[in-house]
């Protein structure tokens, strides 16, 4: 029981660690671009650029996992973490904060890319669903915090407090893999970093309509999650008012409490319903969650309440997408879960990367760009499933 504690303790650790990194210092977008002498669009490229490291980083970790195992690739990922947080912390320039944010993505995508393998390897049957609901819980209440402990961090000590606290968070969990975790995967081979088997496991995914299918809907569908998370602190900081740490309550109470709610009622309802059904209820609130957003935009003009209720809106319907697309996109290939994961976790943040990237160029006077954003994503993300998934025989299973 207690081994079993303490491999759960690593997987939170460890698979916490992508959105803590990201979301932490987003109340001090406005400060960052204050004290660094740049616009508010350069200090929101710094979301995507570290969203561009972290996905490109996927297609590296998890293959070399299945080679050499998970431990010293998640060592190496979390140092290479620590110095882009040092280059951060040090940053003078907003080119030297999107380096450091680069790296960090590098870095911190092993922890993207094997906290689920980890977790696969430790647990299995009924100790897998009791640990995966642990999960579920926490998650919705770990990592929408970050921006609240940023929200502290940036009142009392300045931004660059955020990536301090990063670097001991990153040493501490590379001390303790250290010296208490030891190797979780049984089916790592030097042979499954061969060419030959990097080609035919990429080969079979990339031919998969299904596959293929499902990761394109999370690329879209992630990049509107993300999206808010690049315009948020402008539409809530700087043209509402509140205060950064008043923004880490509203994303934390509001997007982790619908969260928290959606994800207990996916749990009921996707055993009743199938996940076909889920994921479409799911793409219908978000974009539900844009048009009211974009109505009570020419209605009532711009405060907190307008855009936060929206927003609850979009983090309850997009929380029934994340584990059916997942469990529809891995049901067939449980022999190459490694690549799965590594292709699958590449699209997802690429999806971040791209779209976020694309709404720290679009205007920042008011919420329209991120309503718009939210109503075409859930709309093409149910536009690709109806004709890619759901029209091939692999997926007509539901």
């Amino acid at each position: 029981m207690k081994s079993n504690l303490f491999l759960f303790l690593v997987v939170v650790l460890v698979g916490f660690f992508p959105g803590i990194t990201s979301d932490i210092y987003i109340p001090s977008v406005p400060t960052i671009a204050d004290d660094l002498k740049t616009s508010i669009d350069k200090v929101q490229g710094t979301l995507s650029i570290f969203m561009f490291g972290l996905s490109i980083s996927q297609l590296v970790y998890g293959p070399i996992s299945e080679g050499i195992g998970r431990r010293y690739p998640l060592i190496i990922g979390l140092l290479i973490m620590t110095v882009g947080s040092f280059v951060c912390f040090y940053a003078s320039s907003i080119e030297t904060l999107l380096l450091g944010r680069f790296i960090q993505g590098l870095g911190v995508g092993a922890g993207a890319s094997l906290w689920r393998s980890i977790f696969r390897d430790s647990f299995e049957g009924p100790q897998l669903a009791k640990y995966g609901g642990y999960l579920s819980v926490l998650v919705a209440f770990i990592v929408p915090a970050a921006p609240v402990l940023g929200g502290y961090l940036q009142i009392y000590f300045g931004w660059r407090a955020n990536f301090l606290f990063l670097i001991f968070y990153a040493l501490a969990t590379v001390l303790i893999i250290l010296v208490l975790f030891k190797e979780t995967s049984a089916h790592h081979h030097k042979e499954r970093l061969s060419r030959k088997f990097f080609m035919h496991a990429f080969g079979q995914l990339l031919s998969s309509r299904v596959f293929m299918g499902y990761t394109i809907c999370t690329f879209i569908s992630y990049g509107a999650f993300f999206a808010w998370l690049t315009a948020s602190p402008v539409l809530l900081i700087k043209l509402a008012g509140i205060s950064p740490v008043e923004f880490g309550y509203v994303t934390f109470l509001g997007g982790g409490g619908a969260m928290l709610l959606s994800g207990f009622i996916n749990g009921k309802m996707v055993v009743k319903f199938g996940i076909h059904f889920m994921l479409r209820m799911g793409w219908a609130l978000m974009f539900m969650a844009g048009s009211l957003m974009m109505a009570l935009k020419f209605i009532y003009g711009m405060n907190t309440a307008i855009i936060v209720a929206p927003m609850v809106l979009f983090y309850f319907g997009s929380t029934f997408i994340w584990p059916s697309i997942f469990a529809g996109a891995f049901a067939p290939f449980g022999k190459i879960a490694g690549y799965a994961g590594s292709l699958y976790s590449f699209m997802q943040l690429g999806g971040g990367a791209a779209i976020s990237a694309l709404v720290s160029c679009l205007p920042n006077a008011d919420q329209v760009p991120i309503a718009s954003i939210f109503m075409i994503c859930s709309l093409l993300s149910w536009i690709v499933f109806e004709f890619i998934v759901v029209s091939s025989k692999e997926g007509a299973v539901n």
